[in-house]
């Protein structure tokens, strides 16, 4: 069988081979008509031309190959038919089915050679597109330059970062004019001590006080500042809520007077969340000694790097500084806070950041897709693109998830048309008898038309929400391969 299988595949990819051929001419010289103003106005040279649609070739072949082949295989049937060298094998026991399984072979094949070139290349194809045409507008500019993306906002609710970005690297995921909020643990907590101190009858004076911002649980290096004083509604109250307070009643000199009465005061929880605990403090006249509170982060709190510059390093983002302008780091300790943390640094890791320039790089070309109010005409998204958008994005709205559905399942459905077309193909090139040959290719081009017509209305109904993803993906391919399959048992 190795000698008829490979016979068959001889006297098919001639044909196969011209009907591409004649396609990609056809479409490219067409395709060129039209863009001859365009390819003027940017001063493309003939070598950058050949470049352009070396580029618009996956996407071409997306639509050129299942037609090809489809012609292809009407002729090669057609022409054992009309031989008779398709009933000298059925007559030798053959089946049908056996005769057409390197056919099958085929579209099988060609379907997973399209699937993995339209993930490979299709998807930023028009990103290149782009970069070239930059090129023959301005040749002096340099490559590194054209991969710059410019004003990138969006906001990641899977973790609640919320990103401006100046401008976006995407060969390096290199980020200029970057500002990223991002939401603060529960588990943050503030707290100020102060080695001594007194209260003034107004607030609760601090001798060398500091206050303390920590990001986590567990940081090794909060942020911190000077704090002078603490107001009553910090403190929560003034000298007379220390008689309410917990503590070791004690007497202790100090030189010659009798510096406090009460040692060891701690408080109970003030509304604000604060807990306060002294070393030592003399009730009656407020002096204090070894002071430290604490407490948790309300509602909103948040942190907030602005930088001139960040890269991705060793998997982390590190904020730079350009020139004096430091790396600005604020941290608000609830949506209400008017006095913020603002910490500056020469240069700033942030790990706990765990948006990766691939996040970045998929709102770039997802999310100002999904931005726009039409639906999308093409199938521009990788399967890999899609799926990670849809995990950023777990709230994304009924239209919104319906296009990007609709979007994943055609990009998984598009290329077993190639497979799907063989089965067309079938009945209408193997039946025997003398017949006119033009009855069977006009016949499977109109049942080729029909099927390519309800594989577009079935995007655009899926894209709307009309119809679920699958069945707008699916359905044109399951019914013509039954089709085919049912014709395909009736051949004689």
């Amino acid at each position: 069988m190795r000698l008829l299988d490979r016979y068959l595949l001889k006297e098919l990819l001639l044909p196969l081979g011209v009907c591409l051929g004649g396609f990609l001419i056809f479409w490219v010289s067409f395709d060129l008509l039209g863009e001859l103003e365009n390819l003027q106005k940017d001063h493309a040279p003939w070598s950058g031309v050949a470049l352009l649609y070396w580029i618009r070739l996956p996407e071409l072949l997306l639509t050129i190959l299942p037609v090809g082949e489809l012609l292809a295989l009407l002729y090669a049937l057609t022409q054992h038919s009309r031989s008779n060298e398709l009933t000298a094998m059925r007559a030798a026991g053959i089946s049908l089915w056996r005769i057409c399984l390197p056919y099958l072979m085929v579209g099988f094949g060609l379907s997973v050679g399209l699937y993995l070139l339209n993930e490979t290349l299709l998807p930023d194809a028009k990103e290149r597109e782009d970069r070239l045409r930059a090129q023959w507008r301005d040749p002096s500019g340099t490559e590194s330059s054209r991969n710059w993306v410019e004003n990138v906002h969006f906001l990641n609710p899977a973790n609640g970062t919320a990103w401006r970005i100046g401008s976006f690297n995407q060969i390096s995921g290199e980020l200029r004019q970057v500002r990223v909020q991002m939401d603060l643990p529960r588990t943050a907590w503030e707290e100020t001590v102060a080695p001594s101190g007194r209260w003034t009858t107004v607030v609760w004076q601090l001798t060398n006080g500091l206050e303390y911002f920590h990001r986590t649980e567990r940081d090794d290096n909060p942020a911190s500042r000077l704090k002078n004083s603490l107001s009553i509604a910090e403190f929560g109250g003034g000298l007379e809520v220390l008689g309410g307070w917990k503590g070791e009643t004690a007497v202790r000199m100090v030189g010659t007077n009798a510096f406090t009465n009460r040692v060891a005061l701690e408080s109970p929880e003030q509304p604000a969340g604060w807990r306060w605990t002294f070393g030592e403090v003399n009730p009656k006249t407020g002096d204090f000694l070894a002071l430290r509170g604490r407490a948790s982060v309300g509602t909103g709190a948040r942190r907030i790097l602005i930088a001139d510059g960040a890269v991705w390093t060793n998997g982390v983002w590190r904020f730079q500084k350009a020139g004096t302008n430091l790396v600005h780091e604020i941290l608000f300790r609830s949506n209400i806070d008017a006095d913020p943390f603002d910490k500056k640094w020469d240069e700033l890791d942030a790990p706990e950041l765990p948006d990766t320039p691939d996040v970045i790089r998929s709102e770039v070309r997802v999310g100002s897709q999904m931005g726009k109010q039409v639906a999308l005409q093409k199938i521009q998204l990788s399967a890999r693109e899609i799926d990670t958008y849809r995990k950023l994005h777990p709230n994304l709205s009924r239209q919104e998830r319906a296009r990007l559905d609709t979007q994943l399942e055609v990009r998984l459905a598009a290329p077993w048309t190639c497979a799907v077309v063989v089965l067309i193909a079938i009945p209408f090139g193997a039946p025997s008898g003398r017949r006119n040959v033009f009855f069977g290719v006009a016949g499977s081009l109109a049942i080729g038309f029909s099927y390519f017509v309800l594989q577009r209305l079935g995007f655009a109904l899926g894209q709307s929400g009309q119809v679920t993803p699958w069945m707008a993906a699916w359905l044109p391919n399951l019914v013509f391969a039954a089709v085919g399959v049912v014709l395909t048992s009736r051949v004689r």
